[in-house]
């Protein structure tokens, strides 16, 4: 069975730059971040997709990019893989009728990283066409096992890449680390942050963005107005024994706070109850509560199997969505 030649038409942001960094480094397999090229060709292209121009008149041949993404892409059995960012920009681009025209052979596979109703087109400001993009796709994934049930898609978590990540200079780990915006949250940090404190717990908490007249104060909860780097966040979660994720609404999915944890061999207390229901659940670096009453302080203070490498990394590797891939497609992808 001859292989197929992976594409990832992947994401610019920080977190997917970490989160993919086993595609990126991987010479058998093309990664593209973006459709914007830089200097003058990129200052061109925004003009081309200008919002405020394109309002008041439609630029034709956006989709000329295309062809300048993939134009040293040829000649071999392709198997396209397209993240959420390129299918928000797709009424513009039209980049999956562009693979089928051009690639006839190829296989297109569209993976959503968020909840399908949150991917807005950016330039129709509606929700992305899933009809358009079942259209010419020959598999849908979604990250979240409800969103696939709801709307027809298979099901398979995010995935992450291993980390080095050097720790903050601090003189001992923190038993504590959030980092986050308000969205409901923070009357239950502060209440997480004083009964730590009453525990002699040493806590690192950040809120992000946070109106001055709602911030609440307590000790350990730093006010700040711009987000850190996604690489300043993994240095505190790696100078910490146990990170706490508090989600704004119900998940059944596992989160990147999640494989952050796993990377790097930290403890996660979380309120996503669904977790405990996931094939990387294990008791000894997750715990579950539902409010402060059933919080696990115990959990959190212990260094019972701490530091110890957790079981579950290969098993949430890019490489890992790959044979999931090749399972579905019954085909051979070439990887490193």
């Amino acid at each position: 069975m001859k292989k197929y030649k992976l594409v990832v038409f992947g994401d610019p942001w920080d977190v997917f730059q970490v989160a993919h960094r086993d595609w990126i480094d991987d010479p058998n397999v093309t990664y593209i971040s973006t459709f914007r090229p830089g200097g003058l060709l990129g200052q061109l292209q925004r003009l081309q997709f200008n919002p405020k121009i394109n309002s008041i008149f439609k630029i034709p041949w956006k989709s000329c990019w295309n062809r300048y993404c993939l134009r040293e892409i040829r000649g071999e059995k392709l198997c396209f893989l397209v993240t959420g960012y390129w299918l928000r920009h797709e009424s513009g681009i039209q980049l999956l009728p562009y693979l089928r025209r051009h690639y006839p052979e190829s296989l297109i596979v569209c993976y959503f990283q968020d909840l399908i109703n949150t991917n807005i087109d950016i330039y129709s400001h509606k929700i992305i066409d899933l009809n358009h993009i079942k259209k010419y796709s020959n598999l849908l994934i979604s990250y979240d096992r409800n969103d696939a049930n709801k709307h027809h898609t298979l099901y398979h978590p995010t995935v992450f890449s291993p980390i080095a990540i050097d720790p903050i200079d601090t003189d001992d780990l923190y038993d504590l680390y959030f980092l986050g915006y308000d969205k409901g949250r923070l009357p239950l940090l502060i209440d997480i942050c004083h009964e730590a404190k009453k525990r002699n717990l040493r806590c690192k908490f950040m809120m992000i963005r946070v109106p001055k007249e709602k911030r609440i104060p307590c000790e350990d909860i730093e006010y700040i107005d711009e987000s850190i780097s996604y690489y300043e966040n993994l240095r505190y979660s790696a100078s910490s024994r146990c990170i706490l994720e508090i989600l704004q609404q119900t998940a059944t999915s596992a989160t990147f706070r999640t494989w952050e944890t796993i990377m790097l061999s930290r403890k996660l207390i979380t309120n996503n109850m669904s977790i405990t229901e996931s094939d990387i659940y294990d008791a000894k670096y997750i715990s579950v509560f539902h409010n402060l009453t059933d919080f696990d302080w115990s959990f959190v203070a212990s260094n019972n199997n701490f530091p110890g490498k957790n079981p579950f990394q290969d098993a949430i590797r890019p490489k890992a969505l790959v044979h999931f891939i090749e399972e579905q497609l019954q085909i051979d992808i070439k990887q490193a």
